[in-house]
């Protein structure tokens, strides 16, 4: 036969290719914990089995398990999905009045579906005002006075992203998806019309 067999492979990942295969490797692990005593990065670090607990738009809040701290993923969520574990190449982080975001960030390979609801902040009871920055509350309920959510125990600024959202003094909300987020101080964000119900009295 005067034909040359051609020969092709193909593959439903990402192509990466092999000199930044090779780069990959030499890319230092860490842990979200570990971003939070650094101001900034010198080096690009890789963040390994990251969750995608709320996806906003661009931003996204992440944990690598239940019990470690997450972090806030500020314009580079882009290509993530909410509920699906990542592998991200983490280039530049920030603190911005005090929240501590990944400001560049990309996907390396993804790992699969997760179970979101133990990565929800637990808060039956508490205040929230004792907690870490970087969680997802869901369910509770209180009252909108002032730019403060007043619940059971204690209360804590609110902050709607959107702030045609900002319901009326004395409104009794449900926030079914909040960000414990950190302007200055801990402060509850709201992102959408869709996270919280303003309940009938």
């Amino acid at each position: 036969s005067d034909h040359l067999p051609v020969y092709a492979l193909f593959d439903t990942k990402p192509y990466v290719a092999e000199e930044q295969k090779s780069d990959l490797k030499q890319v230092k692990k860490h842990s979200i914990d570990d971003l939070y005593v650094l101001e900034s990065l010198s080096n690009p670090v890789r963040l390994d089995d990251v969750v995608v607990v709320l996806k906003r738009g661009q931003h996204a809040l992440v944990k690598q398990a239940v019990a470690t701290r997450g972090i806030f993923l500020y314009g580079c969520a882009g290509a993530l999905e909410e509920g699906r574990s990542y592998d991200l190449l983490v280039e530049s982080i920030a603190t911005y009045n005090g929240l501590k975001e990944v400001t560049n960030a990309s996907k390396i390979k993804e790992r699969g579906k997760v179970n979101l609801e133990p990565f929800y902040l637990q808060v039956q009871g508490s205040d929230l005002g004792t907690h870490n920055q970087n969680e997802v509350v869901r369910n509770i309920s209180g009252v909108y006075r002032s730019g403060y959510l007043h619940l059971s125990k204690g209360s804590i600024p609110i902050y709607f992203k959107n702030r045609k959202l900002s319901p009326q003094n004395g409104s009794r909300l449900k926030i079914d998806y909040g960000h414990l987020g950190y302007y200055k101080k801990l402060q509850l964000v709201v992102y959408d019309a869709r996270d919280f119900q303003i309940l009938e009295e």
